[in-house]
C-alpha cells in the first residue's frame, strides 16, 4: 500500500505541476518580455490596386518616376498606445493629395515637381485610421503585430473641408524591427454602415520611423 499511496502522490503533484509549467510556457510565448510602452512613429503609406506592390512601383517609376510613387502614397504620423498586455490601439493621420502628378513629373527637379504638385492640387485629403491590434515581441529587436480598425476621410476642396461619406475597413500585419523600423501590409474596402461596395477594394504598404 506503501508504494501505491507514493506512486498516486506523484501521480497528483505532476497533475498539479503540469499545467502551471504549461501556463508559464504560454504566458511566455504571448505575454511580451517586457511592458509595452507607447511608441510615435513618422509613415510614409503606398496605396496599391492589388498585392503586386513592386509591380506597382515599377510600374509608377516607369510613368511618372518619383511622383508617379507620390500620387498613391501619403505621408502622416502615428501613436502606438499599449492598453491591456499585448493589446494596443493605434490613432493615425495622412495627408495626400490629388493633382497632376504627370504634369508635375516634367518639372525640372524634385522640389519644383512637389511645389507644382501643391499648387496645382485640386483636392487634400486627410485619412484618419484608427486600429486596435495584438503585438507579440519574441526577442528585443523583432515583434509581430496583427490589427483591424475603420478609417475616416476628410477632404479639402475649393475652400470647402467636408467629411467623406463612407469609411474604409482595414486589416493589416505588421513587424518592427530594431525598435526603430515599422512595416505594415494590409487591405482595405470601402463601406457605408454595414454595406460593403464591389471593387473598392485595395492595399496598403507602410513605413514608419519611431521618432
Amino acid at each position: 500500500m506503501t508504494n501505491t499511496r507514493k506512486a498516486l502522490l506523484i501521480v497528483l503533484l505532476l497533475a498539479i505541476a503540469a499545467p502551471v509549467t504549461a501556463q508559464k510556457s504560454v504566458d511566455q510565448i504571448v505575454k511580451p518580455r517586457k511592458k509595452q510602452s507607447a511608441a510615435f512613429y513618422f509613415k510614409a503609406q503606398y496605396n496599391a490596386p492589388d498585392i503586386r506592390f513592386i509591380p506597382d512601383i515599377k510600374a509608377d517609376i516607369n510613368r511618372a518616376k518619383a511622383m508617379g510613387v507620390i500620387g498613391h502614397s501619403a505621408i502622416g504620423f502615428s501613436l502606438r498606445i499599449p492598453v491591456w498586455r499585448y493589446i494596443y490601439i493605434q490613432p493615425e493621420l495622412y495627408y495626400s493629395l490629388l493633382t497632376n502628378w504627370d504634369s508635375a513629373a516634367l518639372q525640372s527637379n524634385f522640389l519644383k515637381q512637389i511645389s507644382y504638385a501643391f499648387k496645382n492640387r485640386e483636392c487634400s485629403y486627410f485619412d484618419i485610421p484608427l486600429n486596435i491590434g495584438a503585438r507579440w515581441e519574441p526577442a528585443k529587436a523583432f515583434a509581430a503585430r496583427a490589427y483591424v480598425g475603420a478609417m475616416i476621410r476628410f477632404q479639402l476642396a475649393q475652400g470647402n473641408f467636408s467629411l467623406y461619406e463612407n469609411y474604409l475597413l482595414r486589416a493589416g500585419i505588421g513587424l518592427d524591427l530594431l525598435n526603430f523600423l515599422t512595416i505594415d501590409a494590409g487591405y482595405g474596402i470601402e463601406m457605408n454602415r454595414l454595406t460593403i461596395f464591389d471593387e473598392t477594394g485595395s492595399y496598403f504598404l507602410t513605413l514608419g520611423i519611431k521618432l
